[in-house]
């Protein structure tokens, strides 16, 4: 398996793998189109931005999955870090190893940037990613809650 950095053939392959986000089942107040369309956007916003490293996991030119980097500031302390935007692999490729040697470019890439800490943001439902991220060590610090009020 090989890791590289993106190029412009990778789009539509990546772009497909947006919906895999979204996995799970969303809160009653969330609309699955919406949140497929602003996945999708949300890739394409990426490939236009300056400061972000996406990179592919792929076997003999057979594409297996994305991971989209970019460095932050903590709010807290203002220190740099590294920002996992995106990971996701296809369906053949789960459970082989490919989000693992994602998740290790993830910090491969961090330790070339100088930041001590990674962070990534995931949909608490979807427990499947929750403990993915888990077995590598990642803690939930920050949870989200949300009330969707009837109107």
């Amino acid at each position: 398996m090989k890791i590289r950095s993106f190029e412009e053939k990778d789009r539509n392959n990546v772009k497909a793998l947006t919906r895999r986000f979204l996995q799970f089942d969303l809160m009653k107040h969330r609309d699955r189109t919406v949140m497929e369309q602003k996945q999708e956007a949300l890739l394409l916003e990426s490939l236009q931005r300056d400061d972000l490293s996406l990179f592919i996991a792929e076997n003999d030119h057979h594409f297996l999955g994305y991971l989209e980097m970019r460095l932050q500031n903590d709010f807290f302390t203002n220190e740099r870090q590294g920002y996992i935007t995106a990971i996701a692999t296809t369906p053949e490729a789960e459970g082989k190893g490919v989000g693992k040697r994602l998740m290790q470019k993830a910090e491969e890439w961090a330790q070339e940037q100088g930041v001590h800490t990674i962070v990534l943001d995931v949909f608490k439902a979807n427990e499947h990613a929750v403990a993915f991220y888990e077995k590598f060590g990642y803690q939930q610090e920050i949870v989200k809650m949300t009330k969707p009020l009837d109107h």
